[in-house]
């Protein structure tokens, strides 16, 4: 981290400035991706675009011109994308929201602010599918299950192909000038070439998530008169339908609510909502729990997800697959108890910007609620609860930020509390720092376990004197990248005691470091493209700092020129078990200490029709050995298609006996346009001895307004509950009121 610091003294070269000049149009302009209004004429062509993969630098292969208009209620983006093969064209997905990276595609990132932190990502490909992405902190942090209300059409011509995005401004946030300057970048990728461009230059050595760099922009300008109106938006809902339990039988559904944002000022937004529905959400995907630790689930819920960046406040996943180390805020905490749907009564959210301040406060009811267990669910008897949040960040120099929260849970007579204050400082591009101290609180009376803990004879401590425990968390981390090479290494301190009711924490009473270094450089001779080779090593102590977990692991990854990739990966483990570890039902793992290898292969190919991934595991665990694998499957024969498999497998072998996992799960889709999609979602999982189906139609009727089917069964697997268990049907009805 000292030789991170010092190397931040390096001077950072800024790039010219680009600049596109969006024009104003009066003529109506229809969405359908052709590009037939005269005023795409008069609006000035943007051509220059500089690929970031695979020859950075160098020009896109094949021509690509944009064009922006706007008026009173929309901004405009037309592209003309030149492919001479039609039939090399890759585009197979038409569904709302679904991940456009592996298709032909192009976006528009709009940095709204101008302040090089944050911004909104729009992605189309030649069908016309939408993904939209909502950006802060220069693209580190990226809520992918954001949704704005926009439109865009495809079409593919004979030696082109062309797209038509229509995006309102009230679903903007911008500050209220006459004059408006936004940032602004563009891109394609070209997906039979593995090759991705944009206007504006972004580093190579951020690889996919370059396209995401806030630092790297152009400028918009010629954005005038932009009607400043408080925007009001409605959305209620009505629900009808029926559910059957073995317990209660059949019982009918009715449910009435809705959300309603409203714009305070061109760059503040509230949220309120009143007796929130889910319904329409797919379910947790399902996993296997091998370690001692608490198992990890994104939020997916809508009303949770706007504006949720600005609520980050936690330390940086290791990896994409590992959970967060710690989050301050877990929305997932809020509606959600072992595993029951807690009914939101209401909720209201402000969010957005005032000067050099990031801005954002929730408030939520939930009601009370009971439940017995169940043969899948415990028992739970929640009182009515208040949860509300308050954050704050101040931009600082370029990309830089210092910020606080605050956090409570407030039941009928007991109370849970949070506070921290964190940073990131970019010295540079290729560099930054991120560290944060937060603190936990909770009433008096629970500390009593505490203090009896940490009280010696003698002592005369009162209940009511503030608990001795270690209630802080701490953390320090550097990264530096570039692309030939990356090291990143942190310091995490999560005391015994630490307990955010609202939050996440994956291990407590641990003191982590954790040091990275890979090499990163371009190969471009047989077939391979790039490597990724290095070592990571991860020592974790307890409280009183005795070795608790040593982890060395050495990666060499390998990308190829055409589309695939695989990597190698050897771990060497030391456990120091403090206790004895039922990993499953009657089988235990001694404590003691355990030295042990085991090794992970990964293997994953890209095509226009079928994607595939496989992975192996093999070696020793704890005491025995564990062998497994995982296979993942992406079948799209046309774009309206998909079928898409996955199982997972391990086998543990240990003295006390053998255990297997299995996961499965399958995801069918047929779109029949791009606003209308339906999907069946199986799983199973042998741990909890379920099987779960998920039906759902979803048609967008018109932009902003849904109406969905979704029906629900759960199956039994084990000889105490087989069969069904659970069956609903509901149907869901919004509709989006913009006055």
């Amino acid at each position: 981290m000292l030789l991170l610091f010092f190397i931040s003294v390096s001077i950072h070269a800024e790039t010219e400035e680009l600049q596109a000049e969006a024009y104003r149009t009066y003529e109506s302009v229809e969405i359908d991706g052709e590009l037939t209004e005269s005023d795409w004429q008069n609006a000035t062509p943007i051509r220059q675009f500089i690929q970031f993969e695979p020859d950075a630098g160098a020009p896109l292969t094949e021509a690509t011109e944009v064009r922006i208009l706007y008026d009173d209620k929309y901004i405009y983006f037309g592209f003309v994308c030149s492919e001479p093969d039609r039939s090399k064209i890759v585009a197979n997905k038409m569904r709302r929201d679904t991940m456009l990276w592996d298709n032909d595609n192009v976006f528009v990132l709009l940095d709204t602010y101008n302040d090089r932190r944050s911004g909104f990502f729009f992605r189309v490909n030649p069908l016309g599918a939408r993904e939209d992405v909502a950006i802060m902190d220069s693209g580190d942090s990226r809520n992918e299950n954001w949704n704005a209300v926009w439109n865009s059409k495809g079409k593919i011509n004979g030696d082109n192909w062309t797209t038509e995005i229509a995006i309102p401004f009230s679903q903007l946030r911008f500050k209220k000038e006459d004059t408006l300057t936004w940032g602004l970048n563009l891109g394609r990728t070209i997906q039979k070439n593995q090759e991705e461009g944009t206007w504006a230059p972004v580093p190579a050595a951020y690889t996919f998530q370059a396209r995401y760099r806030t630092t790297h922009l152009g400028e918009l300008t010629g954005l005038s008169e932009i009607s400043q109106r408080r925007n009001i938006e409605v959305l209620p809902y009505l629900l009808p339908g029926i559910a059957r339990t073995e317990a209660d039988g059949t019982v009918g559904v009715l449910d009435l609510g809705g959300d309603v944002k409203v714009s305070l000022t061109s760059n503040l937004t509230a949220d309120l909502t009143v007796n929130t529905d889910f319904a329409q959400v797919e379910a947790d995907r399902e996993q296997a729990n091998l370690t001692r630790f608490s198992l990890f689930f994104p939020e997916k819920r809508q009303f949770f997800l706007e504006g949720a960046g600005l609520f980050d406040f936690g330390i940086p996943r290791t990896s994409f697959n590992a959970p967060p180390p710690l989050l301050l805020f877990y929305s997932r905490r809020i509606g959600i108890e072992e595993g029951h749907a807690i009914p939101i009564l209401t909720g209201g959210k402000v969010t957005g910007k005032v000067g050099g301040f990031g801005i954002g406060a929730l408030n939520v009811f939930t009601d009370k609620y009971a439940a017995d267990a169940t043969e899948n669910l415990d028992a739970v008897d929640v009182d009515r609860t208040n949860y509300s949040v308050l954050r704050i960040k101040r931009d600082l120099f370029t990309g830089s930020s210092l910020g606080v929260i605050g956090i409570n849970k407030q039941g009928a007579d007991a109370y849970n509390r949070a506070t921290g204050i964190d940073f990131i400082y970019r010295p540079t591009d290729k560099m930054n720092f991120r560290g944060l101290w937060a603190r936990t609180f909770e009433p008096s009376e629970n500390q009593d376990d505490l203090i009896n803990d940490h009280a010696s004879p003698g002592n005369n401590i009162s209940s009511n004197e503030t608990p001795i425990g270690n209630t802080n968390a701490l953390y320090f981390g550097g990264n530096w990248q570039s692309a030939v090479a990356r090291v990143n290494a942190s310091y995490t301190d999560i005391g015994e005691d630490f307990n955010p009711e609202v939050g996440y924490v994956y291990r407590t009473g641990s003191r982590w470091f954790r040091g990275e270094l890979r090499g990163t450089p371009y190969l471009h001779w047989y077939g391979l493209r790039r490597m990724w080779i290095g070592p990571e090593l991860d020592i974790v102590l307890n409280s009183e700092n005795q070795l608790e977990t040593r982890t060395f692991i050495w990666s060499t990854w390998l990308e190829l020129e055409t589309n695939g990739w695989g990597g190698l990966r050897i771990y060497r483990n030391f456990e120091n078990l403090a206790e004895d570890f039922e990993i499953r039902e009657g089988i235990i793992i001694p404590k003691g200490e355990y030295t042990y290898n085991n090794y992970s292969l990964i293997l994953n190919a890209e095509g226009n029709v079928f994607n595939g991934r496989v992975g192996f595991n093999i070696g020793n665990f704890y005491n025995g050995t564990r062998r497994g694998f995982d296979i993942r499957l992406d079948l799209r024969l046309t774009g309206r298609f998909s079928l898409e498999p996955r199982y997972e497998f391990n086998r543990v072998t240990l003295p006390e006996g053998t255990f297997d996992t299995n996961v499965f799960g399958g995801r069918v889709g047929y779109s029949f346009s791009t606003d209308l999609f339906t999907k069946l979602y199986v799983q199973w999982n042998s741990d909890r001895n379920l099987i779960t189906t998920n039906f759902l139609i979803n048609y967008i009727y018109q932009p902003g307004s849904d109406f969905y089917l979704v029906f629900n069964q759960t199956y039994g697997t084990d000889s105490m509950t087989s069969g069904l268990l659970d069956t609903t049907l509901v149907g869901k009805v919004t509709y989006w009121w913009n006055p």
